[in-house]
This record gives structure tokens, sequence and C-alpha cells, in this order.
């Protein structure tokens, strides 16, 4: 089960990145006509208000936050036994989490509301919580190296 999590973790943040890189792609690409009426896109600078800046900052933490949490969890998955690295990676949370970032793909127009980051950030929150929390038991050096890195995470969260 552990690898599936990840798997969907994984998918998650390839979600992410598309959706960031159509995002950027779009907020700098306008349509405009032009005098033979054919439509044209240019590139101009569309500025954004403060909560858009806002947002999309705390939409790049939030993706920062997942590669580490699964770079951590692919570290964790290779020395620890099989019931732990099972134990480590709950489906659910997974699952959760790639569904909230393929519903903030599908939304309007990509843009991501404050409850899509806020349900983000809650459950990439809970993750980390829960491998703290597995991770405290386990009494090896990779373990503590994560609990280590993982504390760092925790209080990114605090900062948001």
């Amino acid at each position: 089960m552990g690898n599936h999590s990840l798997r969907h973790q994984m998918e998650a943040l390839k979600v992410l990145h598309e959706l960031n890189g159509s995002r950027t792609a779009r907020s700098s690409a306008e349509v405009s006509s032009d005098d033979s009426g054919s439509r044209t896109k240019s590139l101009r600078y569309k500025p954004q208000t403060v909560a858009e800046r806002a947002r999309e900052s705390q939409f790049s933490r939030l993706v920062e936050i997942l590669s580490r949490i699964i770079s951590i969890e692919q570290d964790l998955l290779r020395p620890l036994s099989e019931d732990l690295g099972s134990f480590l990676l709950r489906h659910k949370d997974s699952v959760d989490l790639r569904n909230i970032c393929l519903r903030m793909a599908i939304s309007e127009a990509g843009c991501q509301s404050d409850r899509d980051l806020r349900e983000l950030r809650v459950c990439l929150q809970l993750i980390v919580d829960n491998l703290l929390s597995a991770l405290r038991e386990e009494n090896s050096l990779s373990a503590l190296g994560a609990v280590r890195r993982l504390v760092g995470i925790s209080t990114t969260f605090s900062d948001m």
C-alpha cells in the first residue's frame, strides 16, 4: 500500500506542476483582435492584485512542501521495514491529496481559491503530522533525520 500512496502523491505533484505552468502562461497571455478581425494572443503583463499574488505565493510554497514530503518518504521507504513503510503512507490521505489537486486543476480558469489552498495546506499538514507520529517511535538514523526534516516542514505551516 505504501507505494500506491506515494504514487498518488507523485500524481498530485505532477498535477500541481502542470497547473502552475498553465497558470503562468495564462497570466501573461492576453487575447486581442487586430484590424482584420482575427484574434491573436499577445504576451503582455497582466497586473495582479495583492490577494492574487499572495495566493500564487502560497501555492508555490505548498508545491515545494509536497516535493519535500515525497523526497522524505522516498528516502524512508528504502531502509525501513515493509510494515512501517506501509503504515507511514496512509492511502486515504494520499487519495485526498490527489483529489484536491485534480479539483484545483479543473476549477474555473485554473484559479486557486482560498478554500482550495486551505484544503491543500490542511491535507499536507495532516500527512506531515501522521509521518511524524509514526516516525517518533522508530529508532533508526534515517527516521531521526526524517523527523528533523518533517519538523522543519511543520514549522513552515505556521508561517502560512
